[in-house]
C-alpha cells in the first residue's frame, strides 16, 4: 500500500515512489488496489480498472493494472 500524508499530496513524493517502484520492477505486469480517490492518479500513470471494486479490512479499492511497457511512458511524463 502506497499512502501519502494528506499535507504533503500534490508534492510529488507519491510520483517519485511509484516511478522508483515501477523502475524495480522485475514483472511484467504490475497491479494495484487504488483507493477510489487514487483511481485517477493512477490512471495519469497508464494503470486501467481491471474489474469491479472491492472491500478489505474496511478499504474500499479499484483493482488496477499496468503493463510495464507503458510505464516507461510513466517515468518520461
Amino acid at each position: 500500500m502506497l499512502f501519502i500524508r494528506p499535507e504533503s499530496q500534490k508534492s510529488g513524493i507519491g510520483r517519485k515512489l511509484l516511478i522508483s517502484a515501477l523502475n524495480h520492477a522485475r514483472v511484467e505486469t504490475v497491479t494495484v488496489s487504488a483507493s477510489l480517490s487514487s483511481v485517477t492518479a493512477y490512471e495519469n500513470y497508464g494503470f486501467e480498472c481491471s474489474g469491479e471494486v472491492g472491500e478489505s479490512a474496511g478499504l474500499v479499492y479499484q483493482p488496477m493494472v499496468l503493463k510495464l511497457n507503458k510505464a516507461m511512458h510513466a517515468t518520461s511524463a
